[in-house]
């Protein structure tokens, strides 16, 4: 199983603890793909930033991807999302609940 983080949103105040453009919030999604079968499944989720840190804070025009999937990371732990992505990929290879046709029509 491989997987990926994208960044989707962010949320942000104007200014906060004496910081201009500080993040808030971060809307990600993390995406997991099985090799061996090619199915896939995303799940989306938000996570606070937590109170800014003037020592390290970087300007909102400075952000990398990289840098806001690394507090992603941070403050949301993957076991649960890697449990539903799991668990959603598995149904794809051997559904457990297909919708099916009515067999008297509609």
């Amino acid at each position: 199983m491989s997987y990926t983080w994208s960044i989707t949103g962010l949320k942000k105040a104007p200014s906060l603890d004496g910081l201009t453009d500080v993040i808030t919030n971060i809307r990600f999604n993390y995406t997991g793909t099985d090799a061996d079968s090619g199915y896939s499944h995303t799940f989306a989720g938000a996570v606070p930033t937590g109170a800014p840190d003037s020592a390290s804070f970087t300007p909102l025009a400075d952000l990398t991807e990289a840098e806001v999937v690394s507090w992603a990371q941070a403050n949301h732990p993957t076991d649960h999302m890697n449990e539903i992505i799991s668990a959603s990929i598995a149904n794809q290879i051997t559904p457990t609940n297909d919708d099916t046709d009515l067999p008297w029509g509609s």
